[in-house]
């Protein structure tokens, strides 16, 4: 794909000597990503009538706290390499990291900083089940972009594999080039696209569930496609286990639908004490 967006060229810094400038791609989805599920949720916490600048900030927390985790989550499952080679080290700065680690570090800042600061916990994870998952969707834009979560091969060449030819994603993420591949990522933004639309349903039918139900479809919805979308993945960096059996993703999808799923029931089972006369 294009994994550069725009090319500076290479100059000699200080220090640094000859380096190559540019701008990813994948950053400037990231970024834009980040930047449109921020408003929508601060709009929506407004709604909630909750204090603005503690919105910000629990937004602010919670993404420092997943961009953090999907960095450590990443360092752990590799750990041995990286004690091999630590000059590696500052070569994943330009990796996102794993995603489900970041969704689990950012949920409990979330938590922390909202049950800290006596915000309605249940509401905002309602409120931002649905921007999150749109920041997912086009963040797999940018994976796309940038050659990372490549599928698996295809031993024929079906019409909507996708090919890699370009040099620098081959680099940069391992993605095999002139392959055709299944089309891993395009397919989770696309599944991402879809549970925010039903998440963002749910929202406007809040009234008539559970507080906490709309994060918890979006931990079950969430948790199992990516499980599934998972089988098809060829990139095997993420980490796999049992013999390549489940991945580490797989494993924390499978927790996060299983939480969801507990959720949903506590919730329900609590409103039915609620309105019991």
């Amino acid at each position: 794909m294009h994994p550069i967006l725009v090319d500076f060229g290479t100059h000699d810094l200080p220090l640094l000597g000859p380096t190559h400038l540019f701008l990813p791609t994948y950053g400037v989805l990231f970024a834009t990503a980040t930047l449109v599920a921020w408003w929508w949720f601060l709009r929506r916490a407004r709604t909630l009538q909750v204090d603005p600048e503690r919105a910000f900030n629990l937004t602010f927390y919670g993404l420092l706290a997943g961009l953090l985790g999907a960095k450590v989550t990443l360092l752990l499952l590799d750990w041995r390499h990286y004690l091999d080679h630590p000059a590696d080290l500052l070569l994943s700065i330009r990796s996102a990291g794993v995603l489900l680690g970041g969704v689990a570090a950012g949920t409990v800042a979330f938590i922390l900083y909202a049950r800290r600061q006596g915000l309605p916990l249940f509401p905002l994870g309602d409120a931002i089940a649905a921007p999150l998952a749109l920041a997912q969707s086009v963040g797999r834009l940018g994976c796309t972009a940038a050659g990372c979560c490549w599928g698996r091969a295809l031993p024929d060449h079906p019409w909507w594999a996708i090919v890699f030819r370009d040099p620098v994603a081959s680099a940069q993420t391992g993605v095999p080039l002139d392959v055709p591949l299944f089309p891993s990522q395009p397919l989770q933004a696309l599944n991402d696209l879809a549970i925010a639309g039903v998440l963002t349903w749910l929202w406007r039918r809040r009234a008539s569930l559970p507080e906490g139900a709309v994060f918890a479809w979006y931990l079950v919805l969430y948790g199992v496609t990516r499980a599934v979308l998972e089988h098809f993945r060829g990139d095997v960096a993420r980490g796999v286990w049992f013999g390549g059996a489940l991945s580490t993703s797989q494993i924390l999808a499978g927790l996060a639908a299983t939480a969801g799923i507990a959720m949903l029931a506590w919730g329900t089972l609590r409103r039915h004490r609620e309105v019991r006369p």
